[in-house]
């Protein structure tokens, strides 16, 4: 009887760090749910003109709902990127759903399908991200995909520098 009293209170410390983390990822989800989808894009005009205002890169996801790995991109990279003030002076983090029936007014004011604008990039699969100028021009190599986590980072932010680099 002893000796289970011993594993008992050796073990205590490790039920207690278990519940502690259980209820602060429980929190942490509770704050984290505050911006849980991205910022979709609807018009590029005005997204442009904040561009040129404060000499930006439209970090632009082409993405779909029922695509898994767009979700993924999204929790690890992009939304942190929306809630991060470090970015705020590079980049605009938006997201163009290419599900049926949406629509996007494009940079020359015209609005058509996102399938069809997505269509004008080539962008056929999600996710795409582009790194964008206030005209539409591509600034950098676009990510197709995501395929590595722990190196996904460092491409997102080379490519922004490369096309900040080259505004």
């Amino acid at each position: 009887m002893g000796s289970l009293i011993a594993i008992a209170k050796a073990k205590l410390p490790l039920v207690i760090a278990a519940a502690l983390f259980v209820a602060t990822a429980a929190a942490g989800n509770a704050s984290a749910s505050e911006i849980v989808s991205m910022r979709q894009v609807t018009d590029l005009r005005q997204e442009a003109d904040a561009m040129r205002a404060r000499k930006l890169v439209l970090l632009l996801e082409f993405a779909r709902e029922d695509c898994p790995y767009c979700h993924k991109l999204e929790r690890l990279f992009l939304l942190p990127m929306q809630r991060n003030a470090d970015y705020d002076d590079k980049i605009l983090v938006r997201s163009i759903s290419l599900d049926d029936g949406q629509t996007v007014i494009d940079f020359d004011g015209r609005s058509l399908a996102t399938s069809e604008f997505a269509a004008r990039y080539g962008a056929s699969l999600t996710p795409t991200l582009l790194f964008l100028n206030a005209d539409g021009i591509e600034m950098s190599k676009r990510l197709i995909g995501i395929w590595s986590e722990d190196f996904y980072g460092g491409f997102i932010d080379s490519r922004i520098d490369t096309a900040r680099d080259s505004l």
